[in-house]
């Protein structure tokens, strides 16, 4: 029995994995899409989008869909969504029907991801959970880092469409042997689901994931921007008030009444936006200012990955073995995270790969760290229905943190550069003895070495200058954007303080909305 939980549990790891793995996988192929289908690149953005968009809407109803067709039989549906429609990505004609399949392949993880959390806390007895919850981490962060590096090498030796067809037979296996090997949970009472809760979170969403996608290339003041953040500001407030009112509510909010799911969960939400702030810096890092590779730069970032599945492992197992307390794990990580996002701000121009892993290294064990112990105390103490609903709302927040951290952090990325381009020409002169012996020896080399003619040495060593000073600037950029999620971090650690676990056996009966409780 105890080796087919863990086969189990590794299926199942496999299948969130490969969902997430498309949520950075197709960042890399996205020109070779735009020349495929002839579209700008403000059209290819919804490729992204519309994942997005579709995941983050579909997570709250796992709850419903659970309730309706049983665990693992809706965790399937989610894996045979998300595989069929990589079959259709991968042969779509044009960009219409590309964004068809991603809102469908979308909809797929929105569903698979909050199941894979609840299929392993039943599977696993609380007294193994913490591995349980390590396998999950080192799945959800093995995704996102080998999405890159994956993406470049088939669109390099095979073709883009191979990021889609990459998907087909791991998804085809786990639907097949979970079927086999797994029994699957139903409720007898089922619940209707709630359309206008539905309707509500979806416009509520669909606006804001547009406006945080598009407000740094349209301007946070444009009418449009302006725009959908207004509407998903007052759906939100509506969609609030509609779900405490109704008896059968998409999202239970009154699950924030207890101390041990609110303060982690907000934890988390802060955390994710630390976190894909990183992750959507840490390439731009390596490729765009460092000139790696992308297949190197994969291989940088396969590290921090590596460190945080085993630290998560290593982590769970202690737990598990009542060695390191789960209040403990989740504030060690969140240091030695924010020390580790701290470093990523030293990152310069002229570190060696080993060196840039070595810095990179703390932000993955910390991560390691947190994730098991903050998923046992947050979704621990619930069952059936409310566990579904507790693992979507965690999903989806942590979700829409990673958003606004990667928007934020964008916002930074591409305001503070011209800042300190101005700042550089402000403080070094040309006529510094420094400036006036590069440019001495840059006028050397293109005469000398390039056959340049004399009227034009002036303009190309002030040019190439220029250029030095851009690439200066946009290092600096990248530390106050590596800053800020190390603002991120810190701020993790005021909710994650205050982080009360509560000890419930598992022959105890599940936390109750309505009955007392020692967690309220």
């Amino acid at each position: 029995m105890e080796k087919k939980r863990y086969i189990l549990g590794a299926l199942i790891v496999a299948g969130m994995f490969m969902t997430l793995l498309d949520t950075t996988i197709v960042d890399i192929a996205l020109p070779h899409m735009m020349s495929t289908f002839e579209v700008e690149p403000d059209d290819i953005q919804w490729v992204i989008t519309s994942y997005m968009i579709a995941s983050a809407v579909a997570m709250p109803t796992v709850g419903w869909l659970g309730g309706k067709l049983g665990h693992r039989n809706t965790y399937l549906l989610g894996i045979a969504l998300f595989t069929a429609m990589s079959a259709f990505c991968g042969i779509a004609p044009n960009l219409d029907a590309m964004i068809v399949g991603r809102v469908l392949q979308g909809i797929g993880e929105g569903i698979a991801v909050p199941m894979t959390m609840t299929l392993l806390f039943e599977l696993f007895p609380p007294e193994k959970r913490g591995v349980a919850m390590g396998m999950f981490a080192l799945g959800a962060t093995f995704g996102p880092s080998l999405g890159p590096t994956l993406g470049g090498y088939l669109t390099e030796h095979l073709n883009w469409r191979w990021i889609f067809y990459v998907n087909l037979l791991p998804g085809i296996i786990v639907i097949y042997f979970l079927s086999l090997m797994m029994e699957n949970v139903k409720e007898d009472e089922e619940k209707s689901l709630d359309v206008v809760g539905l309707g509500l979170l979806a416009v509520s969403l669909t606006a804001l994931i547009t406006a945080l996608s598009k407000g740094n290339n349209w301007g946070w003041e444009n009418p449009k921007t302006v725009a959908l953040l207004y509407t998903s500001f007052i759906t939100a407030v509506i969609f609030i008030w509609w779900e405490l009112k109704t008896k059968e509510p998409l999202v239970e909010l009154r699950l924030f009444r207890f101390k041990f799911f609110r303060y982690p969960v907000i934890s988390l939400t802060i955390f994710g936006m630390g976190v894909y702030a990183s992750y959507f810096l840490l390439p731009l890092y390596l490729e765009k200012l460092r000139g790696f590779p992308t297949v190197v730069a994969g291989e940088i970032l396969f590290w921090p990955a590596f460190i945080t599945g085993i630290v998560s492992l290593v982590a769970g197992y202690l737990m598990d073995r009542r060695v390191l307390s789960k209040g403990s794990s989740i504030i060690f990580g969140t240091i030695i995270f924010t020390v580790g996002t701290y470093l990523q701000t030293k990152l310069n121009l002229d570190m060696s790969k080993f060196q840039i892993v070595m810095y990179l290294v703390p932000w993955g064990a910390g991560m390691g760290f947190f994730f098991p112990a903050l998923s046992q105390i947050s979704l621990g103490n619930f069952k059936g229905e409310l566990l579904r609903q507790a693992s979507g709302i965690q999903n989806l927040l942590r979700l829409i943190g990673g958003s606004v951290g990667t928007t934020l952090s964008t916002y930074i990325l591409l305001s503070s550069q011209q800042k300190h381009l101005v700042h550089m020409a402000e403080r070094v002169s040309k006529e510094s003895p420094q400036v006036f012996y590069f440019l001495t020896k840059v006028k050397l080399y293109l005469y000398y070495k390039l056959s340049t003619v004399k009227p034009l040495l002036d303009a190309k060593a002030n040019a190439l200058l220029g250029l030095l000073y851009k690439k200066h600037a946009f290092w600096h950029s990248f530390a106050d954007a590596f800053f800020f999620a190390t603002i991120c971090g810190i701020l993790t650690l005021i909710p994650a303080l205050m982080v009360k676990e509560e000890e419930v056996e598992e022959s105890s009966a599940p936390f109750e909305l309505d009955g007392n409780t020692t967690g309220s």
